[in-house]
């Protein structure tokens, strides 16, 4: 079975957003297997227009999993595929 592909996606230089999600995204990879690519996009790239503005963002398997903040496990629920629901 193929490895979860997970994009991380931030600007050069980063952020603070980045810095946090990042450390989250290393946990993650203490408890669940994944290919992470790391993706530093700037005005014209292919993914500028559509991500510039919701970094740091995580994308798994192609798709939108996270942007701006994110936990640990709630990351692992994501790249593993799992839903997970809040009820309140």
């Amino acid at each position: 079975m193929a490895l979860p592909q997970v994009q991380f996606i931030t600007k050069p230089g980063g952020c603070s957003l980045c810095d946090e999600l990042f450390v989250e995204l290393e946990a993650a990879q203490d408890y669940v297997d994944f290919d992470l690519d790391i993706v530093k996009i700037e005005k014209g790239d292919e993914l500028y227009e559509q991500y510039w503005d919701k970094i740091p963002v995580v994308l798994v398997n192609g798709k939108l999993a996270v942007k701006y903040r994110s936990t640990r496990d709630e990351l692992i629920r994501k790249i593993e595929g799992r839903s997970f629901w809040k009820f309140w």
